[in-house]
This record gives structure tokens, sequence and C-alpha cells, in this order.
């Protein structure tokens, strides 16, 4: 257990570096699924995307996302992203993260709202640290909850931020959802302008909904309690 604290303390890092120098926090993950594809380490077959329905699945991972059908699809610039929907138009994004940890075969994953609740500070300074220094900016109301996606513990964090660029100005609501499944750290981001939020929350609290965790690798119909 405390060798995954101390993995989740550089998630938030990894996943959103685009350089490949940091090896002495890389050296604490599996090579991620870009990498892996790019050397060719990956079988064929590991993902797929339907992109009549925006729907996307990995099944190396066994996670699947259905993106609304007008949202762009791509696989992102950070290195652990493997799947990135987004409105260009409206800075509106929704990016999932997966880490594979380099822990022994037999530590089982604790529940991440017991290991939150002991270990805040550690937990939070990539939220509350590394986004400021990064952005220049502040993180605003924030607020950290114990959830659930498809009956697994996940941890909630919802905060904003200033966002300026060019001549534009604008407060950026990100709500992101985290869970531990076996050696796989999975992240759920979304980052919305808070306008655009706060005129119809239910439908961006909404798409989490969309996150399947996938039954077996062989079937792009088996998503664990998919709706008709």
């Amino acid at each position: 257990m405390k060798n995954i604290l101390f993995l989740l303390t550089f998630i938030t890092l990894a996943s959103c570096k685009t350089t490949k120098n940091e090896k002495d926090v890389t050296d604490y993950f599996e090579k991620s699924f870009k990498e892996q594809k790019d050397l060719k380490l990956s079988t064929e077959h590991t993902e797929h995307f339907d992109s009549i329905n925006n729907l996307y699945s990995n099944y190396k991972y066994k996670v699947a996302f259905d993106a609304p059908n007008n949202w762009s699809t791509d696989t992102g610039v950070s290195e652990h992203t493997i799947f990135r929907t987004f409105q260009p138009d409206s800075a509106i994004t929704f990016v999932i993260n997966v880490v594979e940890l380099k822990v022994p075969k037999n530590e089982k994953a604790p529940d991440i709202w017991e290991m939150y609740q002991n270990q805040k500070d550690k937990m939070d300074y990539s939220i509350k640290v590394l986004i400021p220094e990064q952005f220049n900016t502040t993180v605003n109301d924030f607020e950290a909850s114990k959830t659930y996606l498809k009956n697994r513990t996940t941890l909630k964090r919802k905060f904003s931020y200033l966002v300026r660029e060019l001549d534009t100005e604008y407060s950026n609501t990100s709500i992101v959802y985290q869970t531990l499944i076996n050696n796989l750290s999975y992240t759920f981001s979304l980052d919305v302008p808070t306008m655009f939020y706060e005129e119809k929350p239910e439908y961006f609290e909404s798409l989490f909904l969309k996150i399947y965790f996938l039954l077996n690798n062989n079937n792009n119909n088996d998503i664990n309690n998919k709706n008709d």
C-alpha cells in the first residue's frame, strides 16, 4: 500500500508531462500505452473506436467511454492519455488517463477513498500546487467526495481556476474522478468553462455515467451496465 500511495503522488505529473526527461518519475510506471504502441509492445486489437457512435474501447485497460456524437476525438498530448474528446470552439474537454503502476503483483489496490482520508495533502499536491504553478493561477472552490462509477469506489475532486489566454479571460471548472483497479490508476477528467457548466451542470455531470468497464477483451459490445 505504501508503494501505491507513493506512486499516486506523481500520477498527475506523469499524466500531464509531454517530455521524457523526468526519468525519476516515469521509473515508477510501466511504459505508457502510447509508448507500447510506438515500440510495438502491445498486441493487435487492444483498442477500438466506433466513429459513428463516438464510442472508444480499450481492451488492454478494459475501459470504454461513450462520447457525445458531435465532439472531436484524439489521443491527447499527455503521455498517459489514452483518449481525449472535446469541443474546440467552447474549450470543453474530457480526458481518460491510465497509469500502470510498478507494484508487486500480489499487492492489492487499496480503497482510494480510505487512502485519501489519510493522505489528503499528498494526493491533492498535484491539484493544489502543480496546477497553480503550471498555469500561473489559483485553485478555488475545491471539493473532494466519495463517489462511485459502476459500483467501484472513486475519489471525485472538483475545483475552478482562472484562465487567461491572449485577450480572453474566463473561469474554468474541472471535475476529476479517480479509481484504482489492481495495478491500474484510472483518471477521468472534465474541463469546461464555468459559465457553460453553470447553465447545465446535470448534463456535464452525466458525462461520467458514460464510462464503462469492459467484461472481457474480445467483444466491443460487452460493456458493463451499459444501457441501450
